[in-house]
């Protein structure tokens, strides 16, 4: 074979193929690039969740991973956890605390051309996530806790609640999850619900395109949004599940921004791109399970829980297995930008001495054994070694530990048993999730015994109850600051960090990103993207 041929044949069987992969991941044919394609902005992203597009039927990793960009939400929280107007202007308290009024936003427009009004609020609260088929994460909470909502006019509406809800202007905010979006009445009730799942329609800067199930998703920029107009003219959203790979993309420019793990960012930021940081902290602990029961062995004295807690060396976490991202924690779920967050409480230092001290007394002078399940989460990929490290601080006082590698689908229907299943009483698990920002849902979902979910301590029901029940923000906090120092003197759990470990790489065409706190999701932020000069 001459060399010309040698030549033409890499090319067909090398060159060609790699050049037609790349220009798949960006999403247009073997063709020329076009200057269209400059003004897309490319972002790859780890899941879609379900990939179901209907935010009423939907976890909250499909309603803002998958559709984020498509919703404005009534009610705005930043960075700093401040509750700033949206969708509407203002809201007021009526006298009795049991309801609020709505001064909505005028000429917003749904992305089929049409104005939102009080009607469409209306029809969101009362069908759209009241309906048998929803299934968004806070449903039960919003049909139990929502009576009516009056359309006073065509821009203010009135929301009637069963009880007190002071926080309720917080909780239709982006942070909390999705039922502060404004569904479109109108256009639902013209093609149906499965037909806006098929075709969705928001008040979002990026309306819907196309969608193709498993591999992308893209939105065109509205004009003269609300808001501000997006600065790309498209979004492709490609769905790339390979940690790997989607810093490959990015490091060859087929992407602009792409979600990455804390073990990536040394390498995304020595080839020159930006990191972009979820504002709120991923809560990174070891739950101990059902430390109340008769049944829950060692765990359920609270010597051996607090020697389990001096044993673990926090700061070394966080410099290692962490990259210094993130803090020492005191206690969780709970984050600094939630209503009632426990500044005053301190990180349990690190004194193996005591914590063999500790178990001696407790009639463990040999220690004693225990399970730890290693919990798979996409929030938290370095899962397995923290089980490991926390295994080890545990073994160096004497603590047996067994790593038993799971994933969230087997292990939920264990801890949210109630009673919870005896494979889990007196054991531990990794677990890391970001916080609600009204401290009195996580202490009704983590810790109290009446709660649906967790329930990792019986000694705080009192004061959950008198949390939920006050009629101000500041007899909140004050409430949830009262339970967590009970928690914490306990010591109920294995706080390890506050980490900021949802990251974003970015660079080639864009500049800079601003995000807001959306429980660890990009996807609404990303019409913040601006372009490089």
């Amino acid at each position: 074979m001459s060399n010309a041929s040698k030549g033409f044949f890499r090319f067909l069987v090398v060159v060609l193929p790699l050049a037609l992969l790349a220009t798949f991941w960006q999403g247009g044919a073997a063709t020329p690039a076009h200057a269209a394609e400059s003004s897309t902005l490319r972002y790859a992203a780890s899941n879609f969740g379900e990939e179901n597009m209907d935010p009423t039927r939907t976890s909250i990793s499909a309603s803002l991973g998958l559709v984020g960009p498509l919703w404005d939400w009534l009610t705005e929280i930043d960075a700093t956890g401040k509750l700033t107007p949206g969708l509407a202007l203002s809201w007021e308290p009526g006298e009795d605390g049991k309801s609020w009024t709505f001064k909505l936003r005028p000429g917003v427009k749904f992305h089929d051309g049409s104005e939102m009004s009080a009607e469409d609020v209306q029809f969101t609260l009362m069908e759209g996530f009241r309906r048998p088929k929803a299934k968004a994460s806070r449903v039960r909470q919003f049909r139990k806790g929502i009576k009516d909502v009056q359309v006073l006019d065509s821009l203010t509406v009135k929301i009637v609640t069963a009880r007190p809800w002071p926080t309720f202007p917080y909780d239709m905010a982006n942070q909390p999850g999705i039922e502060g979006i404004v569904l479109p009445k109108a256009y639902i009730k013209k093609v149906g619900w499965d037909g806006f799942a098929q075709k969705p329609v928001g008040t979002g800067a990026y309306k819907f395109v196309k969608h193709e199930v498993g591999n992308f998703i893209e939105f065109e920029a509205m004009k003269d949004h609300w808001r501000a107009s997006a600065r790309f003219d498209r979004l492709r959203m490609v769905l790339v599940p390979e940690a790997s790979t989607r810093v490959a993309m990015l490091k060859t420019g087929q992407v602009d921004v792409a979600g990455i793990s804390l073990d990536e960012v040394q390498e995304v930021s020595k080839a020159g791109f930006k990191i972009a940081e979820d504002p709120q902290p991923t809560s990174v602990r070891i739950h101990l399970y059902a430390t109340y029961y008769d049944k829950a062995g060692p765990v359920k004295d609270v010597r051996v829980r607090q020697a389990l807690n001096l044993a673990v060396n926090r700061q070394e976490i966080v410099d290692t297995l962490l990259h210094g991202k993130g803090k020492p924690a005191a206690v969780f779920p709970i984050s600094p930008i939630s209503i009632g967050f426990p500044a005053d409480l301190k990180p349990y230092p690190h004194d193996p001495a005591k914590a063999r001290k500790l178990l001696a007394e407790a009639g463990y002078p040999n220690g004693f054994s225990i399970e730890l399940f290693a919990l798979r989460q996409s929030s938290f990929p370095q899962y397995k070694e923290l089980a490991e490290i926390v295994a080890g601080y545990w073994e160096a006082i004497g603590v047996k530990t067994t790593i038993i590698p799971t994933d969230i689908g087997a292990f939920r229907p264990l801890y949210i048993a109630n009673p919870q299943k005896p494979e889990i009483v007196g054991r531990a698990g990794t677990f890391a999730t970001t916080s609600r920002l009204n401290g009195s849902d996580g202490l009704r979902i983590w810790w109290s015994a009446k709660g649906r979910i967790i329930k990792m301590a019986d000694n705080v029901d009192d004061i959950a109850a008198a949390a939920a029940g006050k009629a101000n923000i500041d007899d909140i906090a004050a409430e949830v600051k009262k339970a967590y120092k009970v928690l914490h003197n306990d010591y109920r759990g294995v706080p390890i960090a506050d980490v900021k470990g949802v990251l974003w790489g970015y660079g080639n065409r864009v500049k800079d990103i601003r995000l807001r706190p959306h429980r660890g999701y990009i996807e609404p932020s990303l019409v913040t993207a601006v372009p490089a000069e």
